[in-house]
């Protein structure tokens, strides 16, 4: 269904900069449609070029664009994020809250408002799952794992399985250590497909506030992720300590009981075997400081 540009304008507290019009479906400007919503990040000579041949579009940019576009447009300091709130707002499919009939919940679990279950979801005892959280198919949550609200856990995830702990006796053989802590999970968290978070050893895994989490991640049992991170198919070791706003990227593998600092960039493929100080940028094999993450 469509929307006024005016109205997307309004909704982001900008003005809007030329007619206004009918806005159908977000698009790349390599493939703008007519009614179309584009934005572009920076400025340059060429996307004013491409955007001149389009009247027909919406387009959400930066201050340099102004007075330059034959196109509706709105100006934004961060257009990407201002198009990221649009789509929430007005495109992006709205989920029905409910339980599927295939999904199995345990005992003593409390579930909060507007909650979504899906299809063969298995929820343990004594599971608590915050308001407007969103669980897809196939997912596995462990006994006694809190989730908090907004959360949006994508399917075949596995929060609160056992860890991997093991002794070796006399014999050297190995011997499991039972683990008996669990996972915090906190408000507006988002955990992608495929991602296991394993339960603690005796203390709980904690994951902090609007953490977000990509497909194919690992992290081990006692870990500690500190609000606002970014995590993206790499693994953490156990008993890591993860600080706020640090960003692990593709590949990237955390040696167990380190402590990495808070606004830290962790390049693709890095290897980390210690601990990093706050606000700076690390890569390799094994990783070495760059340069101050500013």
């Amino acid at each position: 269904m469509a929307v006024r540009a005016q109205e997307i304008a309004a909704y982001l507290g900008k003005d809007l900069n030329g007619m206004d019009r009918d806005v159908i479906k977000p698009c790349s400007l390599n493939n703008c449609i007519e009614g179309g919503l584009v934005f572009l990040k920076k400025y340059s000579e060429s996307m004013l070029s491409m955007l001149s041949g389009q009247e027909n579009i919406t387009a959400i940019v930066t201050p340099e664009y102004y007075g330059k576009l034959s196109c509706t447009y709105v100006i934004s300091d961060n257009p990407r994020l201002e198009f990221a709130r649009v789509l929430q707002e007005f495109f992006a499919p709205k989920a029905v809250s409910g339980i599927a009939a295939t999904a199995r919940i345990g005992r003593n679990v409390s579930l909060g408002r507007d909650v979504i279950i899906g299809e063969y979801s298995v929820i343990g005892n004594d599971v608590v799952i915050g308001d407007g959280t969103e669980i897809r198919h196939h997912v596995v949550i462990g006994d006694g794992v809190s989730i908090g609200k907004a959360c949006l856990l994508k399917s075949q995830c596995v929060i609160g399985e056992d860890g991997f702990g093991f002794e070796r006796d006399n014999n050297d053989v190995p011997v499991r250590i039972p683990h008996i802590g669990s996972v915090e999970v906190g408000n507006y968290v988002e955990i992608g497909s495929c991602t296991t978070i394993m339960r603690g050893t005796l203390d709980n895994t904690i994951i902090e506030n609007y953490v977000k989490i990509d497909d194919h991640v690992v992290i081990g049992h006692n870990v500690h992720i500190e609000e606002k991170c970014l995590l993206t198919a790499c693994q953490v070791g156990g008993s890591t300590r993860v600080k706020k706003n640090t960003f692990l990227t593709t590949n990237a593998t955390i040696r167990n009981g380190i402590v990495i600092g808070e606004n830290v960039l962790v390049g693709i493929g890095s290897v980390i075997t210690k601990s990093i100080e706050d606000n700076v940028i690390i890569a390799g094999n094994p990783a070495k400081v760059l340069r101050q993450n500013d």
